[in-house]
């Protein structure tokens, strides 16, 4: 096992021992992924019959009324793990602990008030529905009225944006639309996993396509190889649970071409690590390690939320995070009902959810 905060080079040579998972073999493009180290390409899977999982269609092997509850509960529950972990928000850990969605937090919001989290969530969902992909300039632009005009909040105000989010929205005012993500690595924070959930259900028939579309979204804001990927991976993993996936596959060890870092908490890791060794920050690594981890290490949607929440720090996006995981594992009937009610515009975004689910376009390759 090794931190994922290990040096690059330390960390290119260690996954070498999953090799297994890489759907790739020609060296040109292993350099492009950062799969080489000392000059010399990580070496893929040698068995023929391994498919790229992701390319494939996935299979649905529930009900669809089923698949429906699945679907709203990965957006609903985006939204109640935000607005559970914003109590702890920016607070060390152990200082306090949440047992409830009691609101409070740094923004001194009520409780069932939500954050950025599913704030551009919101946005990214009215994009899809408007447009059919996650249009970059539809997308930007109502993160734009969010941020200047509190478009899409709990309360009327943008009173939470992330630094990497707040630049990317100021470049795209004073460049225009050709501005890209930033794609210096220290940038790669977590807002494309936090408001993944749209785009995992509405291509919910087509792995390649929410694959691609991840990315998308993605760029829109941030333009880093870690924040690509790990939404990348993310909405792989969302798409098999909307679509009846269980835990044991949904946590086991995929093939696709994954990042370092995205392809160690791909092999399950964190399985074996203690609550002192996951962080919790508000890099995409620390989020996604994080939010696997609170699901894997529970098996209902509360405990997982509250474990995730009092991991405090970037308490409300590795709650957001887990709170899709789960959602989309144990649907919206999972959801503790009390939680539900008291959640800020709860009919408007399970609608929105289910809007996505029943439009959902049939599958297409790339």
């Amino acid at each position: 096992m090794i931190d994922l905060h290990a040096d690059l080079n330390a960390l290119l040579k260690y996954v070498d021992r999953y090799r297994k998972y890489l759907p790739i073999s020609r060296p040109s493009v292993q350099r492009r992924m950062q799969y080489t180290y000392d000059n010399k390409p990580l070496e893929s899977s040698s068995n023929s019959d391994v498919q790229k999982q992701w390319d494939l269609p996935p299979p649905c092997n529930i009900s669809l009324a089923q698949s429906r509850d699945r679907a709203v509960g990965t957006l609903i529950g985006l939204a109640v793990g935000d607005a559970v972990g914003t109590t702890l928000e920016f607070l060390p850990r152990d200082r306090a602990y949440v047992k409830d969605m009691t609101g409070g937090g740094p923004f001194q919001l009520r409780a069932g008030e939500w954050t950025d989290d599913t704030s551009m969530a919101l946005c990214l969902a009215e994009t899809l529905l408007e447009k059919g992909d996650a249009d970059t300039i539809c997308f930007r632009n109502k993160l734009l009225e969010w941020y200047q005009h509190g478009y899409n909040s709990s309360n009327g105000v943008c009173f939470d944006i992330g630094n990497t989010t707040r630049f990317a929205l100021e470049q795209y005012l004073t460049i225009g639309p050709g501005w890209s993500g930033n794609t210096a690595p220290e940038t790669a924070g977590n807002a494309s996993i936090i408001r993944q959930a749209p785009v995992s259900i509405f291509f919910r028939k087509s792995l390649s396509k929410a694959f691609y579309e991840a990315k998308k979204q993605c760029i829109a804001t941030h333009g880093a190889a870690e924040a690509i990927n790990s939404t990348q991976y993310l909405s792989y993993l969302l798409v098999h649970m909307i679509n009846g996936s269980n835990k044991d596959f949904v946590f086991s060890p995929h093939v696709m071409p994954l990042q370092p870092r995205v392809m160690i908490i791909n092999a399950g890791e964190y399985k074996q690590k203690t609550r002192d060794q996951i962080r919790s920050s508000g890099y995409v690594i620390d989020t996604l390690e994080a939010a696997m981890w609170s699901v894997w290490n529970t098996d209902n949607f509360r405990d997982a939320i509250l474990l995730a929440a009092n991991l405090a720090d970037d308490a409300d996006s590795v709650a957001a995070t887990a709170g899709q995981i789960a959602g989309a594992l144990y649907g919206y009937s999972g959801i503790p009902q009390e939680w539900k009610n008291n959640l800020v515009q709860h009919e408007r975004i399970a609608k929105m959810a289910g809007e996505l689910f029943d439009r959902a376009p049939e599958d297409t390759f790339l």
